[in-house]
């Protein structure tokens, strides 16, 4: 007889999803130098180059970590969808701080009558 109360999990349970402590201990070395080089970089003097150079360092961090760290290699729709929704609310505050950052010229050109002394400058 079949149980109502009795369902089967169509999650597989996590043990395979455990790293081998190689493979952690690879990807936090990869990160450890890649900050290193990102660190040196700093102090070489590259110029204009730096900025790209450690950016793109940056976002190999980034990818290390959200691969193996975040578990995004497991392709898990509830992980997918935390890490979108991070970079969504992360776009959100970009375009806030810069929409801000980049209208204050304007609002300085528009508040430079009398009115807006208000020490008596």
């Amino acid at each position: 007889m079949h149980d109502p109360h009795h369902t089967k999990v169509e999650d597989p349970p996590t043990l395979p999803d455990v790293d081998k402590p190689g493979t952690i201990l690879g990807v936090f070395v990869g990160v450890i130098l890649l900050a290193a080089a990102n660190i040196g970089l700093s102090v070489a003097g590259l110029g204009r180059i730096a900025l790209p150079v450690q950016l793109a360092i940056g976002g190999v961090q980034a990818y290390l970590v959200a691969y193996y760290w975040m578990h995004m290699r497991r392709k898990d729709q509830v992980v997918t969808l935390s890490a979108l929704s991070a970079l969504f609310f992360m776009a959100i505050l970009f375009v806030m701080v810069f929409s801000d950052y980049f209208t204050r010229p304007l609002v300085d050109t528009f508040m430079t009558g009398p009115e807006f002394h208000l020490r008596g400058r």
